[in-house]
């Protein structure tokens, strides 16, 4: 993985290319989540002006659990693990491997009639990102970013500064796990802190990418999964979003990403992409 400053095309806070490229290095030469964790922090604030952030791992059952997190309140944290399982957001990160502005991927028209508005402004939040942490080619985890109060949406340079703050994590997380740091870190951990788990295995199926006999709709994330089966059985937007009680927006961006996941041109494209698969 090669590392670059990316171009700085309008932020609230200037940043030279050296400074950017000292953030990333300071952030990939760490050899312990604690140190990842405080370099992260360290480094949040000047880049990218983020009062909150959270960093999730997968295990080895290919569940996404909470690792630490930095201005989140517990009920916060319990309320999203409780209430999105699965969110079109996160599963964008997840399966397009990509920075997501939460603001930007709902749309200005749609953000405030979203799940995660919701939930960000009832414990005093605004906007948020979410950027993926990529070990030998599998995403490993995703790191979270959230404003403060009335904060501003975030600008392209921030969201260009957390997907490289991301490579740099990634590169550190490589080195840990080949160094098996990771390992004993995880397992002699506080079970609150970042449990007992290991995060992250090069053969984990992603993507589009087959494993065995499975079909690709059974290793979608679970609530893409429940749009997915019942967009095969001929329901209608309207009808996936009232069975499942959800939004009719949140069920078109599970469609929408959906349709970018397997190359599908439409609905119809896709169910039949999903049945045949």
């Amino acid at each position: 993985m090669t590392m670059r400053a990316p171009e700085v095309r309008s932020s609230h806070r200037d940043i030279s290319a050296a400074g950017l490229m000292e953030a990333a290095l300071d952030i990939a030469d760490c050899r312990s989540l604690t140190a990842m964790r405080d370099a992260l922090c360290d480094h949040a604030d000047s880049l990218i002006g983020s009062v909150a952030m959270g960093l999730y791992l997968f295990d080895r059952a290919d569940q996404l659990r909470y690792v630490w997190s930095r201005f989140a309140p517990q009920g916060f944290l319990d309320q999203y693990g409780r209430e999105y399982k699965s969110d079109s957001m996160l599963d964008c990160i997840v399966s397009e491997r990509r920075t997501v502005d939460g603001f930007h991927f709902h749309g200005p028209g749609r953000w405030q009639h979203s799940g995660n508005y919701a939930l960000l402004r009832g414990w005093g939040f605004h906007h948020n990102m979410g950027g993926a942490l990529v070990v030998d080619g599998s995403i490993a985890g995703v790191l979270f970013v959230a404003t403060a109060e009335d904060a501003d949406p975030f600008e392209n340079a921030h969201v260009e500064r957390l997907d490289l703050m991301c490579r740099a994590g990634s590169l550190a997380l490589a080195a840990m796990r080949s160094r098996e740091r990771l390992v004993s870190e995880l397992a002699n951990a506080a079970p609150h802190d970042w449990c007992d788990f290991v995060a992250f295995h090069a053969d984990r199926p992603v993507g589009g990418i087959r494993n065995g006999d499975d079909r690709l709709i059974d290793q979608l994330p679970a609530r893409s999964r429940e749009v997915a089966h019942l967009l095969c059985q001929g329901h209608s937007n309207k009808a996936i979003a009232r069975e499942i009680g959800i939004s009719i927006y949140t069920v078109k961006e599970h469609v929408r990403n959906l349709c970018r996941r397997f190359g599908a041109h439409n609905r119809t494209d896709l169910a039949h992409r999903l049945l045949t698969s």
